[in-house]
């Protein structure tokens, strides 16, 4: 059983109500070593996802406070998401390099100021056009952008896709998923197991297997393990699935950070 769980939310994201001690304690009882809360902070959206400088700091002092106030049962990393598109690397890196985070986690949430979850994205649009408007700006996000450690739940556009059928299939997008998957390598950033996938119904992972395999083939060493909940009840969840996707892509070993440097760990039989 993988015993880190990298990426999580707390009511110091807008789309959770969970208590950092609710999260943590359960991720004390369900036995994990160690427990990354990633709370969002978007850049671009002109509504409650920008946390003010206040706000950051408070985040930040919350989750150093639980990190005193549970260290002798479990090591709790300091983290953060950030929703990322190709101008917000002035914005990130100003954050990143003010706080002490042990682990930053990128994702791309919206393109164009059109957050996925709406329809606005998908209007007069078919999917294959979608989901390739996604990986191209994915591709433009982790070339413009360095100040992150992980590239958050990649593919996560099919969760919110507004189709009968929003299957994401990587053979039809392989070239540019290769692109993406050479910059963040090049540039010794790592990949997630998003377990997310699991709990949203669409039964696999973000990214699909199949990228997966393709970061180990490509080379791609730094993999992070991590459920996204919103809630205590669903931290770890579907872990075991996630340990059969890394054996499957061919890795031996998980990732871990501290101070935002890579540990390479192998994985527990």
């Amino acid at each position: 059983m993988i015993k880190f769980d990298y990426h999580t939310h707390t009511n110091h994201s807008f789309d959770s109500s969970a208590t950092v001690d609710g999260m943590v304690q359960r991720a004390i009882s369900l036995g994990l070593e160690e427990y990354a809360i990633t709370d969002h902070i978007d850049f671009t959206w002109p509504d409650c996802r920008i946390i003010s400088p206040h706000g950051i700091a408070a985040n930040v002092k919350a989750m150093q406070a639980a990190k005193e106030r549970y260290a002798d049962q479990i090591k709790i990393l300091v983290g953060v998401e950030f929703g990322l598109r190709p101008d917000c690397e002035e914005a990130a890196a100003k954050i990143a390099k003010a706080y002490d985070f042990d682990i930053v986690i990128g994702s791309m949430h919206e393109i164009n100021g059109s957050d996925f979850y709406y329809p606005e994205l998908h209007k007069g649009r078919t999917k294959h056009e979608v989901f390739q408007l996604y990986f191209e700006n994915a591709l433009e996000t982790v070339i413009a952008c360095d100040s992150f450690d992980i590239l958050g739940h990649l593919d996560y556009v099919e969760r919110y896709a507004r189709f009968p059928d929003k299957t994401l299939h990587h053979a039809d997008y392989r070239e540019i998923v290769d692109e993406i998957l050479k910059v963040i390598i090049r540039k010794d950033k790592g990949i997630e197991i998003n377990t997310s996938g699991f709990a949203y119904g669409l039964g696999r992972t973000h990214p699909q297997v199949g990228i997966v395999k393709r970061y180990r083939e490509l080379g791609g060493e730094i993999i992070t393990v991590g459920s996204d909940t919103h809630k205590p009840e669903n931290i770890a969840h579907s872990f075991d699935k996630a340990y059969e996707v890394l054996k499957e892509a061919g890795f031996n070993h998980i990732t871990r950070f501290c101070k935002r440097k890579p540990i390479l760990t192998p994985l527990k039989k």
